[in-house]
Order: C-alpha cells, then sequence, then structure tokens
C-alpha cells in the first residue's frame, strides 16, 4: 500500500531567501559593451560573496535566473543574514575598484540589490520571488542609487520589512544598525505594488538618501493663505446678465430694499441692535 500522502496545494512550503541585482541603466550602455559590464558585474558578486563566506551559495542556489542586466538568486535561509551584512558592504568595494580601473569609454556599475524572505515551492512559481524583482525595480532603491551616484557609492540596498524583522531588528547585522535604514514605501509604478521597505546606501546617512525620495507635493498653510489673499472676493450687489427689463429690475430693488428694512426693525424690537 502506497503511504504517500498527496501534498495539499495550500501547504506552505520552506522559506527560502531572495536576492535581486540589476544594474542602472543598463540599457543605456552601447551594446557591444553590455556583456563587458555584465561580466564585470558577476566578477563583483563572485568575490563579495566569497569575502562573505557565502562561496557555495554564489556557486549552487536553490535556484538562478538571469534577467539579462542583472540576477535572481533563491537561497536556504540559514546564512542568508550575512546578504545584508557583510555582502552589500563587500560589493560596494568591488565596485569601487573597478571604478578605478575602468577606461573612460565603458560606463559606470552602479547596482541596485533587493532582499526578500518567504515562501518557495519547488516550482519555484511563487509572490516571493515576484516581490523580490519588484523591490528591485521600486522607487525607493532607485532613489537609493541616485543618492549613491551623486556621493561616491555604487550600490543601494533595499530590504523587505520581512527581511529587515529577521536580520536588523533582530541583531543579525553588527555593522548595520537600525539607524543605518531609511523606512520608505517601495512602489512599482503601473504594477500595483507598494509595500514597506528598508534602504541602505554604503557610506551615506539615510538623511542624505532621504533627499532623493520624491514627496507629495502639498501646500503648506501660509501657501494657502497667500492664495486665499490673492483670490479676488465675491462680487456684491446684484448680478445682471442678459435682457432684463428695467422696470422688472426696480420692482426687485425696491423688494428688496422694503425686506432689508423690515429685518432691521424686527432686529431693534428684538433687542438684537443697539444704538
Amino acid at each position: 500500500m502506497n503511504s504517500t500522502v498527496a501534498a495539499h496545494p495550500w501547504d506552505l512550503p520552506p522559506e527560502h531567501t531572495l536576492i535581486a541585482v540589476d544594474i542602472k541603466d543598463f540599457s543605456k550602455a552601447p551594446e557591444h559593451r553590455q556583456p563587458f559590464l555584465r561580466r564585470a558585474l558577476d566578477d563583483a558578486l563572485e568575490s563579495a560573496f566569497t569575502r562573505s563566506d557565502l562561496l557555495a551559495e554564489w556557486k549552487s542556489p536553490t535556484y538562478r535566473q538571469n534577467t539579462g542586466d542583472g540576477c535572481i538568486l533563491v537561497l536556504p535561509p540559514a546564512r542568508t543574514w550575512r546578504l545584508v551584512d557583510p555582502l552589500i558592504r563587500l560589493l560596494d568595494e568591488e565596485l569601487h575598484g573597478y571604478e578605478q580601473q575602468r577606461q573612460r569609454e565603458d560606463p559606470p556599475l552602479l547596482v541596485r540589490v533587493s532582499v526578500h524572505v518567504g515562501p518557495m515551492p519547488e516550482s519555484n512559481l511563487a509572490d516571493a520571488i515576484n516581490d523580490v524583482a519588484r523591490f528591485v525595480d521600486s522607487d525607493a532603491v532607485r532613489a537609493g542609487i541616485a543618492a549613491a551616484s551623486a556621493h561616491g557609492s555604487y550600490t543601494a540596498l533595499v530590504l523587505s520589512d520581512e527581511m529587515y524583522r529577521r536580520v536588523v531588528l533582530a541583531r543579525r547585522s553588527r555593522l548595520l544598525p537600525e539607524r543605518d535604514f531609511l523606512p520608505a514605501p517601495a512602489t512599482v509604478a503601473g504594477k500595483g505594488f507598494t509595500r514597506t521597505a528598508w534602504v541602505h546606501v554604503p557610506r551615506l546617512s539615510p538623511s542624505v538618501v532621504a533627499q532623493y525620495l520624491e514627496e507629495p507635493q502639498v501646500p503648506s498653510l501660509q501657501e494657502e493663505g497667500e492664495e486665499r489673499r490673492t483670490t479676488p472676493p465675491p462680487p456684491s450687489g446684484i448680478q445682471v446678465s442678459g435682457n432684463v427689463n428695467i422696470n422688472t429690475l426696480a420692482d426687485k430693488i425696491d423688494t428688496l430694499r422694503t425686506r432689508q428694512i423690515n429685518r432691521t426693525d424686527r432686529a431693534f424690537e428684538e433687542g438684537r441692535i443697539t444704538e
């Protein structure tokens, strides 16, 4: 008798850690230089994984997806706190070395990285892999890489809230405490994706990164007051448009005047107006 019990489709698969890496403005590089740029990224990643004691994870991930301008790796979760610290710092160092050696005609190598954790079935078809791809394409990490480019860094990291809680809040990141991360909504326009995220750029404070996040323009109270002052008051009196008979208009004015006088007389009688 076969004792094997078929898995229910609702059964939760084991959790894995996912990392997505993407080169900024890869498509803008000359076509003949794109393979070179991608090889430079792979070399920098392999070196950073090796120095982070994650060479086995780099060589034999649970799943690897080539995205052209980067990659997505699915990894066993136990040792992946190292993706946050020290891998991002070491990757930035590797990219700094590339910058020092690159030829003038070669494009700079600026890299966005997202790290997420979630259930991953054997099919590798899951929300988690979609989410890590959205995180690396989000406004939050794009703001981070813009800040990095402007201030001499080469990497921007965005953590999902799940990964942030498992590593940073759980004190599994010795050199990257909470104060080194900027909370920001990770949004991808047109994808219906908005999630809580945490952004880090090596060697930059969160306050610097925050300057590159777009904020909705809300008028201040002073601006609203100025707008009210510059708005002309509504016109007083009777407004006339079109063809109006002058006798009819005179009758309406007399009626209005009579009503106003009657209201004033009643106010005196009720004691609401005093001399």
